[in-house]
């Protein structure tokens, strides 16, 4: 299955490059066990929220290293 900012946040977690690349950004983001409710979300959209605490300019650079993984 192709990785990219449109996955599932549960297509994430199955993917170590997705998810070290998420770790980067937002240590212990991944192993969070609040995560159950939104992991049929799309990442892209999760990244916006603003309890990630990350910039636009973040949030883009995520969007276009997750989009290169399978590209």
């Amino acid at each position: 299955m192709a990785i990219s900012s449109k996955s599932k946040l549960s297509e994430i977690l199955e993917d170590e490059r997705a998810v070290a690349i998420i770790d980067e950004y937002i240590p212990g983001f991944i192993s969070n066990p609040e995560l159950g409710p939104v992991k049929g979300m799309k990442i892209k959209t999760l990244l916006k929220f603003p309890q990630t605490g990350l910039s636009k300019e973040v949030v883009n650079e995520i969007i276009e290293r997750l989009d290169a993984l399978d590209a």
